[in-house]
C-alpha cells in the first residue's frame, strides 16, 4: 500500500480516537449521573452523546468508502488493517497501532455503555433484547 494511502487512513483513525474519547468521556458522566439517579443531566448527556456517535458512523462510513475506492491487493489489506490485523510491513505501523488502540478505547466506551443500558433500562436494555 501507498505511503499517501497510509498516513491518510491514519489521519481518519486517528480522528476516529479523538470522537472515541470524547464519547468515552460523555459516557463516563453520563454513569455517573445515572448513579446519582439524576434525570435532568441523564438526558442532557444522552442528547450530547448523539453528535459524536453520529460522526463516528461518518467516520466509519468514510473509511469503508475509501477502502473500496483502493485497487484490489490495496483494499484488501486496507481492511485487515482497519479491522485489526497485524503489521506486516514497518510503514504500516502507525495505521496498526492507532487501529489497535481505538479498538481498546472502543471496547471501553461499550462496557460501559453496557452498565449503563442495563441500569437504566433492565430487561429493556438493548443488551438484553440483542444478546
Amino acid at each position: 500500500m501507498e505511503q499517501h494511502t497510509l498516513d491518510e487512513l491514519f489521519l481518519k483513525t486517528r480522528h476516529l480516537y479523538v470522537k472515541l474519547n470524547e464519547f468515552e468521556d460523555l459516557t463516563r458522566q453520563l454513569a455517573e449521573a445515572v448513579d446519582r439517579r439524576d434525570e435532568v443531566s441523564v438526558q442532557m448527556l444522552l442528547n450530547m452523546r448523539e453528535e459524536p456517535a453520529n460522526q463516528l458512523q461518518e467516520i466509519g462510513q468514510w473509511l469503508r468508502r475509501r477502502v473500496l475506492e483502493l485497487p484490489e491487493e490495496e483494499a484488501i489489506r486496507a481492511r485487515e488493517i482497519l479491522e485489526g490485523g497485524k503489521q506486516q510491513r514497518p510503514e504500516e505501523a502507525l495505521l496498526c497501532n492507532q487501529v489497535a488502540q481505538n479498538q481498546r478505547l472502543l471496547q471501553r466506551c461499550q462496557e460501559m455503555d453496557r452498565r449503563v443500558s442495563l441500569s437504566v433500562g433492565s430487561q429493556r436494555s438493548f443488551y438484553k433484547k440483542f444478546r
